[in-house]
């Protein structure tokens, strides 16, 4: 059946006609094709697939770990929530480690859980995955064509259908008409380089990663005798964590697969490291012995299933959607960075964008500034994600820094971000507009603080210390998760979630900025304590430009911020102590 009359052909002929035509079988073709068969099960759909079936397990590809958006689109949009826990392990997290040179790694700062949060999330074995999507989508009635490559895509003007052109799994040239055509080709973003699209994204950013037999267990790195440390962790579960092992401009993953093999990956900066240094598995293991010795010490113990290195892996696009009826998904239509696991969040938002599009069309409701502004949405999350990410390479190494960089960001995800796709918010306009009445000045705060962090990085200071840090014991953040990772809500529900997180924001802004300038100027802060609530948008570490900026004019009613500065503080070891200042000591306009 098909939701679109074929008449719609420019040319009738004998080609094959489909609603939709998925170019790629991959991770963001499949999870596309099963969503649009249970949205809308009278769509005729084919799926040309350069994969043969079974693939590999352990599969050499990324997207093996899951955060919460993914986690809730594999198992409530796409109905895999009992698939998953029985083929998939459950995922504790993310975890961080800051390790020294020299020093042994039970000292090391450590972020994450002690125990699985309440909404599930997975690490995935992608070859596992994808064999069982195959035969899901078979058996959901979609048109597989197995060891297929696409050749060229005839894009249709108006309302004529395209044309897919393309060699089966025989070596036959084939073609296809359809109504919507889909690239999930990956890397090699078809549509956009047709269509002169794709746009680089700032700074150079590299990876290698390979796949060793048997379990790689960030516990085994720290004796059994060292109890307190396993202990704040039970049950040895920390490797069900995707474990990031930081250092200045670099992090190391460690994430678990099913099947029982460990994924090892070095993510970087190329301007702090360069790629040929780590290009090939033994350049990449002299790399390791370097940054991270406990990590090459333990590799000799396994079998290196595969490697790649990837250069420059971050780009985006001018354009994902069109009301000309195609679409981009996954790394056909951007890729930020690996860091905070975001590939399956994005594929998340695309799919369902493009499928709420396609409904819309089905109806013929389709409007292009709905298209447009469905593609903006898009990009504008991987936009943010890579500003984000990337300009936080530089500090990786500063666990203070990273620490209340992560507590920021994972508020910001809960509160902002997750939302979205649990309750639908950017596929229904009404919702979207009334969110955006209740987040006034949201982007320039982010922006705000991002600026904060970068100006730390530059100043002396670190006077504080941790050991472990469990972030869903921060009362704050396990109000968000709890409040926000909630399907179901009213318009006005999400509004005043909304308006309580823009609050929450708010304040725990101005306390990291408090710590800021105690660990950097701490003579500065006293002279703060005269002004117990600040401007939040105009914090910044030049006392020189605190009065201009507006830092003590706030434009929001004054509150505490005790309880908030008590929280964060309570998680690190208290300052060395500085000599006493006073507010007296400081230049007259600072006093004003």
């Amino acid at each position: 059946m098909t939701l679109f009359s074929p008449e719609h052909s420019a040319t009738p002929d004998e080609t094959p006609w489909y609603d939709v035509v998925v170019c790629g079988g991959g991770l963001a073709g499949a999870t596309f094709a099963r969503q649009l068969r249970r949205e809308q099960p009278d769509a005729s759909v084919l799926v040309i697939d350069g994969q043969t079936y079974p693939v590999p397990l352990a599969a050499h590809k990324v997207g093996e770990s899951t955060v919460d958006i993914a986690g809730f689109y594999f198992s409530s949009v796409l109905g895999l929530a009992e698939y998953m826990a029985d083929k998939h392990l459950p995922k504790l997290g993310l975890r961080y480690f800051f390790g020294q040179a020299g020093r042994p790694f039970a000292e090391a700062p450590e972020i994450g859980l002690s125990g699985f949060p309440g909404r599930s999330t997975y690490q995935i074995d992608r070859g596992v995955l994808e064999n069982d999507l195959y035969e899901m989508n078979c058996e959901a009635g979609v048109e597989i064509a197995t060891g297929s490559m696409v050749r060229e895509v005839d894009l249709g003007p108006g309302e004529d259908s395209h044309l897919v052109h393309y060699v089966d799994g025989e070596g036959v040239p084939r073609s296809a008409r359809c109504r919507w055509v889909v690239d999930a080709m990956g890397r090699a973003r078809y549509l956009q380089r047709k269509l002169g699209l794709q746009r680089p994204t700032e700074g150079q950013f590299n990876a290698v990663w390979f796949r060793v037999a048997g379990r790689l267990d960030v516990e085994d790195f720290v004796s059994d005798d060292n109890a307190d440390w396993h202990e704040r962790v039970p049950g040895r579960n920390r490797r069900l964590s995707t474990v990031h092992l930081m250092g200045p401009g670099y992090w190391v993953w460690l994430i678990p697969l099913g099947s029982g093999n460990t994924s090892v990956g070095i993510v970087t900066s190329g301007e702090i490291h360069d790629i040929d240094g780590m290009s090939t598995l033994p350049t990449a293991v002299e790399w390791l012995e370097k940054n991270e010795p406990e990590v090459a010490s333990a590799l000799p113990q396994h079998e290196v299933l595969d490697f790649l290195a990837v250069r420059d892996y971050s780009y985006t696009s001018s354009q994902v959607f069109s009301a000309d009826r195609w679409g981009c998904l996954g790394e056909a239509a951007a890729f930020a960075d690996p860091f905070y696991s975001p590939g399956s969040n994005m594929i998340a938002f695309e799919n369902s964008g493009l499928i709420g599009l396609i409904g819309e069309d089905a109806r013929g409701a389709l409007r292009p500034e709905r298209v447009d502004e469905l593609s903006r949405f898009m990009l504008s999350q991987n936009d943010w994600l890579a500003y984000n990410i990337h300009s936080s390479y530089s500090y990786f190494g500063e666990p203070l820094i990273m620490a209340l960089s992560f507590i920021w960001d994972t508020l910001l995800s809960w509160t902002t971000a997750t939302p979205q796709i649990y309750n639908g918010i950017f596929l229904d306009e009404e919702k979207a507009a009334a969110v955006r009445t209740a987040t006034p000045g949201l982007y320039a705060l982010t922006v705000q603080v991002k600026r904060l962090f970068k100006q730390w990085e530059q100043k002396a200071g670190r006077g504080r210390d941790f050991r472990f840090i469990d972030y869903d014991k921060i009362p704050f953040l396990h109000e968000a998760y709890e409040r926000n990772l909630v399907e179901g809500k009213s318009v006005a529900d999400l509004v005043a979630d909304h308006r309580h997180s823009m609050a929450v924001l708010e304040e725990v802004a101005q306390a990291i900025f408090l710590i800021a300038v105690e660990d950097t100027m701490p003579e500065r802060r006293a002279h703060l304590g005269e002004h117990p609530w600040l401007n939040a948008w105009a914090i910044g570490l030049d006392p020189e430009h605190w009065r201009s900026a507006g830092l003590f004019h706030p434009t929001t009613p004054p509150r505490s911020l005790d309880q908030t500065y008590a929280t964060l503080t309570a998680l690190f070891d208290a300052p060395s102590p500085e000599p006493d200042t006073t507010p007296a000591a400081l230049p007259i306009e600072l006093r004003l």
